[in-house]
């Protein structure tokens, strides 16, 4: 089993990154989904040096990211992108739908979503530093063992 954590729309704000480490535990490897996908790198080191994947978001000019990356964990494919290119989430969906993905991992929005769409994962994991809507700040473990993804999204307050 791989355990990931997931991290979206960080911002460079760090405040509740301690009680982000603390609730996501142990993990294998780390998913950022933009803005400021750089954060990928302290978070990661902070998680102690796990391996991460970032995409770059609508605040991430001149980032080396990609703006979509499509990761095999176990024995299935997960999409990450940000989101801003996207007018709907059935645009998202189709994305992941043509790439053959489990999963299809979103920000921008900085609220948490978990939906099932037939087969088909959407999870943004919302913002640990900038919630919006009244949502609670807040990040995701993704725990995929085989075939099987598992998801928890933990509020951070």
């Amino acid at each position: 089993m791989k355990r990931i954590a997931v991290f979206s729309d960080t911002h460079n704000m760090f405040s509740r990154l301690p009680l982000a480490l603390e609730r996501v535990g142990k993990v294998d490897l780390l998913f950022h989904l933009g803005d400021f996908a750089i954060d990928a790198e302290r978070i990661a080191h902070e998680l102690g040096d796990v391996p991460f994947f970032s995409v770059k978001g609508n605040n991430d000019a001149g980032s080396v990211y990609p703006r979509v990356r499509i990761e095999r964990v176990e024995d299935v494919w997960i999409m990450l992108l940000h989101g801003d290119g996207y007018h709907t989430l059935y645009q998202l969906i189709d994305k992941a739908r043509e790439n053959r993905c489990s999963a299809v991992l979103f920000g921008h929005t900085h609220v948490p979503l978990l939906q099932a769409d037939g087969e088909l994962l959407v999870i943004n994991p919302g913002s640990m530093s900038l919630p919006r809507q009244g949502s609670k700040p807040s990040c995701a473990v993704l725990e995929v063992e085989r075939a099987d993804i598992n998801v928890k999204m933990l509020p951070l307050i």
